[in-house]
């Protein structure tokens, strides 16, 4: 497999994809430490072993190793390089996370901070350092560490933090570690809760610290109304992340048995650690190994779903979770054998920066910007493209005239930029010439808007008035006039509007240039295209983008997707495989030295799927690559049926 972009590892020297778990001994909790038991420690190894894990993240107690301002406790270190050994004995590689800091619902703090800002206090962070260089100097050399982590969520232990300090604090901290280890990557242990993502949150700008880590390591548990929109939500942060430059490893995901049940957990680990794989992470930790039954200890007292965590029972046997990994970890040593390459869509999802960075005086709705994005990314992969997000570069503060942007990339042959309200003025002409230079533009209407390139781009005069929004009524009907790709003359799209919510006003429109595709039910011009040099820009008058994010449970019955299949078509993206099924993940992998694929299928639904396979060429040969079954094919199709959370993993062999 090619894992071009990781920053791992192994013993040889190899690029190593991580499937991992975070661990605290069942029968101690984070009283790992002061509770040592080496014999019972080892055995729980053994069984992460036979799991299919090949890594745990781990952590460092700061109370237990760090009790005064001026001691290391030694004891505690001893102990440390002896659970080293015992996973490199065990034949795991570790990924030890310095301060904890925070644990599963409790702040664990040391006494003698008193206080002190974490990441500002000169007299703290000289703690701090001295911390990670005694421990990364003593443990450097040890064969089962592959990687570093500073924090386990640290914003929850020393808080979001202030513009300036975090950026400084971390390089502070990763310097002081490669002075004295300067061959394993590092990493903050933040979960990645930073503007890039999710539009605010805390003081940890990606954009800052992908200068500074080595890989992001986002945490998630997220909660939705919509199946499709809670099975992608991974897989788009993975993609966020990625937009910046770093490897991005699952650093930690799971669900509670008080929650989901077994099967269903069972099911979620499925989903992730495949979905997870074809948005290119570099490895998944699974939270957590085992379930706990320590019901008079701290955080478990208060939070007692931190009980039913695990991929094991507390009595020792296997959940479907751990199942998953053992099933996930074959299917990667057969995709290990050869030289795959993920297939990647030249398709991009713009972020404004707007989105993660704080302009004067613009009001901007994050937490819904998040949803529709988290929605058109959804839409993306019901199309079956693996696209990739794409960041605004932010203007630089320093600049009154600002010089132009860095080009979109030709590799983006189709830009994506829903629910449009505001682009800085730089990247609208970057825009502008994006598309005279052969690229695809597509956006849909926000109210209030700051196109100031409106006619130039979309060719059409807009009928906007001061202060005011045009609602349409609850249900919207979008009638195509002529054929569109996939979609034909008559074809209609159906969204449901909440009345009064001015955030779902369309734009009333004069074409003047541009092409209209299709009408609303009062004929009023919807969607149109316009032709500007070798491109073409495609504008919806209507938010689609905004009304799917607002209903739970859209994502099933919608045929939007069909609408941004189209565009792809039309942008030139023109995938070898399809499916005819738009609830089932499609990943492809491809050998260039023999020609084959690997199609890669995800049922994301929690309901049987049937699909069918449609390849561009004949298919001369097909097999399951985990029950080597050879998959009938007749000429250039396939047909399979996925249970819930179902995986599939086809070799395919066309004909030339």
């Amino acid at each position: 497999m090619n894992f071009k972009n990781t920053c791992f590892q192994d013993k040889e020297g190899n690029p190593l994809f991580l499937i991992g778990i975070n661990y605290w001994p069942r029968k101690t909790g984070p009283l790992m430490w002061s509770r040592w038991n080496p014999g019972e420690i080892r055995a729980e190894l053994k069984q992460m072993k036979s799991l299919g894990i090949n890594v745990c993240r781990f952590f460092l107690f700061f109370p237990e190793f760090m009790p005064s301002p001026d001691k290391i406790n030694p004891q505690m270190v001893a102990r440390l390089r002896q659970f080293l050994s015992i996973c490199d004995d065990e034949g795991l590689y570790t990924l030890p996370t310095f301060f904890v800091g925070h644990m599963s619902g409790e702040d664990w703090d040391v006494p003698w901070r008193d206080g002190r800002n974490f990441y500002s206090d000169p007299w703290m962070v000289e703690r701090e350092v001295a911390f990670v260089q005694e421990i990364a100097g003593q443990c450097k050399n040890e064969k089962s560490v592959v990687g570093w982590i500073l924090s386990n969520e640290i914003p929850n232990y020393g808080g979001y933090g202030n513009d300036g300090e975090i950026t400084p604090w971390a390089k502070t901290l990763i310097q002081a570690i490669r002075e004295v280890d300067p061959g394993h990557p590092i990493s903050i242990g933040d979960g990645c809760w930073s503007p890039e993502v999710y539009g605010e949150a805390t003081r940890f700008y990606l954009r800052e610290l992908k200068e500074v880590e080595d890989f992001f390591g986002p945490h998630f548990y997220p909660e939705e109304e919509d199946e499709l929109r809670h099975a992608y939500y991974p897989s788009f942060v993975i993609k966020m992340c990625q937009s910046w430059g770093r490897p991005v490893l699952l650093e930690e995901f799971g669900t509670s048995n008080t929650m989901a049940s077994e099967e269903n957990q069972g099911g979620y680990f499925r989903s992730i650690l495949s979905s997870g794989f074809l948005a290119g992470a570099v490895g998944a930790l699974g939270w957590c190994y085992s379930d706990y039954n320590l019901t008079r200890q701290r955080p478990y007292t208060h939070h007692p779903h931190e009980l039913r965590f695990g991929v094991t029972r507390s009595n020792g046997s296997v959940k479907p979770a751990g199942q998953e990994l053992v099933r996930f970890r074959r299917i990667m040593d057969v995709l290990n054998d050869e030289d795959w390459t993920l297939w990647e869509d030249p398709v991009g999802l713009l972020i404004p920066s707007y989105y993660y960075y704080e302009y004067p005086y613009s009001n901007d709705n994050k937490p819904l910007m998040f949803r529709i994005f988290l929605h058109t990314y959804t839409l993306m992969k019901k199309a079956h493209l693996n696209g990739c997000c794409f960041p605004e570069p932010p203007l630089n503060d320093q600049d009154i005239e600002s010089p132009p942007p860095a080009a979109i990339p030709e590799d983006i042959r189709l830009l994506v930029s829903p629910y449009t309200q505001k682009l800085t003025v730089p990247f609208w002409e970057e825009i502008l010439r994006y598309v005279e230079r052969g690229g695809v533009f597509y956006s849909s209407h926000a109210p209030d808007g700051w196109v100031h390139v409106f006619e130039e781009l979309y060719g059409a005069r807009h009928h906007l008035r001061p202060g005011l929004v045009d609602l349409p009524g609850e249900k919207i009907r979008l009638v195509f006039v002529k054929n569109f790709g996939q979609l034909k003359k008559g074809d209609e799209l159906v969204y449901h509007f909440t009345p009064g919510k001015r955030e779902g006003a369309f734009c009333p429109l004069e074409p003047t240039t541009a092409e209209v595709l299709a009408v609303d039910s009062e004929d009023r011009p919807a969607i149109i295209s316009n032709k500007i040099g070798k491109g073409k820009v495609f504008f919806s008058a209507f938010p689609i983008e905004y009304y799917l994010s607002q209903i739970p449970d859209q994502s099933q019955d919608d045929n939007s997707h069909r609408f941004y299949d189209s565009l792809a078509s039309l942008a030139g993206v023109k995938a070898l495989f399809s499916l005819s099924n738009p609830l089932i993940e499609l990943g492809t992998l491809h050998s260039f030295s023999n020609g084959d694929y690997i199609l890669y299928l995800i049922n994301q639904g929690w309901r049987e799927e049937r699909t069918e396979i449609h390849c561009r060429r004949q298919i001369s040969f097909a097999k399951d690559i985990e029950t080597d079954q050879v998959i009938p094919a007749q000429n250039s199709e396939l047909e399979l049926t996925l249970p819930p959370k179902g995986v599939k993993v086809l070799r395919i062999t066309p004909t030339q």
